[in-house]
């Protein structure tokens, strides 16, 4: 009986400390997670000063109408304070993106992350949205679908690009990526496009159901160096410097805003681009 329940004392004391360190790890783990949370966050905050002070502006009901809305209109998009920051900062670059591109034409809106909060504002103030908007970047723009900007769909998104790296100091040739090229993979959200440079190219995939990019790459060549000389988004004088830069050595692989940060890239040629062109709706160039 004594050496029994020994035994069985034992086992609790083993069972205890099982436990114990299981509950320390799990510990560890969701304050790292926070950490990581909270380091991510400062560095959205950070990455567009204007694009933060416009986003920081908007009304809490836009932000309640945000988080009950988004789960019908767009299924898999978080709705945690995480998601609607880097989604209303999203929408607030680019609207920054659309004043400092206003004489070149109209943008396309690479994220549907950032256009899930356009679509929520407009449906529930579409005055306040045009105010806000008047305030902070100098007009307000009309959300018009891919196929109505009056441009090609390519110029629009090689703008976009353009005016996003230069709102955030990134060099337009890459291979880091502004907040509203990242923002999709970011979140992984379902429909939505994750964009990465790959071999020197920038490209995006589809994000399938399950929050992971998918399928063939689609290159964007109106965003390599020749597109944008020839959109006037780049100077004869800035491609040299970049191609003196490339013939010392390059750059590395990376992303300030990426879903991955790996190097694994596969065929950067990937399809041209067609109805999957890694945007739906834009804006400006009024």
């Amino acid at each position: 009986m004594v050496l029994s329940h020994a035994v069985h004392t034992l086992r609790g004391m083993n069972n205890t400390t099982t436990r114990t360190k299981f509950s320390l790890l799990q510990r560890a783990r969701a304050w790292w997670a926070r950490q990581r949370e909270i380091n991510q966050q400062m560095a959205v905050r950070s990455a567009c000063p204007a694009a933060t002070a416009a986003a920081g502006q908007i009304p809490r009901d836009i932000h309640a109408a945000w988080v009950d809305r988004v789960p019908e209109e767009f299924p898999g998009l978080p709705v945690d304070d995480g998601a609607w920051l880097r989604c209303s900062i999203g929408l607030a670059q680019f609207f920054e993106v659309c004043r400092l591109q206003r004489d070149h034409g109209p943008c396309a809106l690479p994220s549907k992350g950032a256009d899930s909060v356009w679509h929520v504002w407009l449906a529930i103030d579409p005055a306040g949205l045009a105010a806000w908007q008047r305030r902070h970047f100098g007009g307000a723009l009309e959300h018009r679908e891919a196929d109505m900007l009056g441009a090609p769909l390519e110029d629009c998104l090689a703008r976009c690009w353009a005016g996003a790296c230069r709102s955030q100091g990134l060099s337009l040739f890459g291979p880091r990526l502004p907040l509203l090229f990242g923002l999709d993979g970011l979140l992984g959200l379902p429909t939505g496009w994750a964009y990465r440079h790959e071999h020197g190219a920038l490209v995006h995939r589809r994000i399938d159901g399950f929050g992971h990019a998918s399928g063939p790459a689609v290159a964007h060549a109106a965003v390599a160096a020749g597109g944008l000389v020839t959109l006037g988004l780049i100077t004869e004088v800035e491609l040299r410097a970049h191609r003196r830069r490339d013939d010392g050595g390059g750059s590395s692989c990376g992303s300030s805003f990426s879903s991955d940060g790996d190097c694994s890239s596969g065929d950067a040629g990937g399809s041209s681009c067609g109805s999957s062109c890694g945007s739906g709706c834009g804006g400006g160039g009024d």
